[in-house]
């Protein structure tokens, strides 16, 4: 059978590019004929476009400020050169794709070929960004019995009611949804619509499979690994005072500036590097879903804090309940304090992990089964 996924995820995103992949190895495995949508609207490409000018941020106000941020951007943006050309990489080398589109109405004129598209997973159904008002990512181009959603994510709890007007309209003929967080299920009934609480797809693939994708590291010491994507002040109080009690350094993986207090910072690294860098810390500590999945699939102590500029922190509530572990959202000095005394034992972590493994699966077959 022929699946095309439509997702984001050439976006200089580890978990974005990763959870692509996965996804797509999976259904590989099941004998399936996988491709990407290779979907690149404008919205989706502003990182390294010069011009565009972030509309959040206090240099839009006025044409002479925005000049200046585009020259900041552009002169930010060369320094993360290297770390771009590894996600072009990885996307060329691990990812099959259709040909490109540049637009909904591309997309909606000449609809790919598949026998069943699936929407998912990561957060193409997070309204505050263009993709979650994008009827591609609704796949709206498709009929009613190609419609499967895997792993999508609402992100906010919140939405306003005429935007779940558009979305009953959108999602009201799929003919089968899962959604990654338990919020996406009580949004769905909102909607009058049934769906499934299902993992992320890094979850489907199995310890071997992701060592294959791993980077040659010689590990010279115990490190706690922070990837965080605000700055959080909280966070780095947290991580320095971790690493003092449990005698390790601070390495840090980056998607733009490095982190002053790490030990050692990686700027430049693509995927490989993302998941070389968890399996082999000591403990970690982000405000990222996917590192924090990555952490517990492979075993290490994870604390969590809160995104303040995204309010995306559903995605964390859903993963660590999940798993039994929600005291590991760090909110409170009482909370952190605590964290430095937790003790960790993945024993049931790991049966809840391939329990809920085996049911996605289980899921995606009923859903790409054809009928009879």
């Amino acid at each position: 059978m022929k699946v095309l996924t439509v997702t984001t995820y050439n976006v200089y995103n580890y978990g974005a590019a990763l959870q692509a992949y996965a996804l797509q190895q999976y259904l590989l495995s099941q004998g399936h004929e996988a491709l990407l949508l290779n979907y690149q609207p404008e919205y989706l490409t502003r990182k390294y476009d010069y011009r565009w000018v972030n509309p959040e941020s206090k240099m839009s106000r006025f044409a002479a400020t925005r000049f200046v941020y585009r020259i900041l951007k552009f002169l930010q943006r060369q320094t993360t050169l290297k770390r771009k050309r590894a996600f072009d990489d990885f996307v060329a080398r691990e990812l099959r794709q259709t040909d490109l589109y540049v637009s909904s109405r591309q997309v909606m004129n000449e609809p790919p070929a598949a026998d069943v598209f699936v929407a998912g997973s990561d957060q193409i159904w997070n309204t505050f960004y263009d993709a979650g008002r994008d009827p591609v990512f609704y796949l709206a181009f498709a009929r009613s019995e190609q419609k499967v959603a895997y792993a999508a994510s609402f992100s906010f709890v919140e939405i306003a009611q005429d935007i779940k007007e558009q979305l009953a309209r959108w999602l009201s003929d799929f003919k089968a949804i899962g959604v990654r967080e338990f919020h996406g299920l009580d949004i769905l009934h909102q909607l009058n619509l049934e769906g499934q609480w299902v993992l992320d797809p890094v979850f489907l693939l199995d310890m071997a499979q992701w060592k294959k994708m791993m980077l040659p590291f010689e590990k010279r010491e115990p490190y706690l690994l922070i990837y965080d994507f605000e700055g959080n002040a909280e966070l780095k109080a947290f991580a320095k005072r971790y690493a003092a009690a449990k005698n390790l350094r601070i390495y840090s993986i980056n998607d733009t500036y490095p982190r002053l207090y790490a030990d050692r910072n990686f700027s430049n690294g693509g995927p490989r590097d993302f998941l070389t860098l968890i399996y082999n810390c000591d403990a970690f500590v982000s405000n990222s879903f996917h590192g924090t999945a990555f952490a517990l699939m492979f075993n290490k102590p994870v604390y969590v804090f809160e995104r303040h500029r995204h309010k995306v922190n559903s995605r964390m509530e859903s993963l660590t309940r999940l798993f039994g572990i929600s005291d590991c959202i760090l909110r409170s000095a009482s909370d952190c304090e605590e964290a430095l005394q937790r003790t960790w034992d993945f024993s049931e972590i790991n049966e809840v992990m391939v329990h809920e493994a085996s049911k996605s699966r289980e899921f995606l077959k009923q859903a790409l089964a054809e009928k009879e």
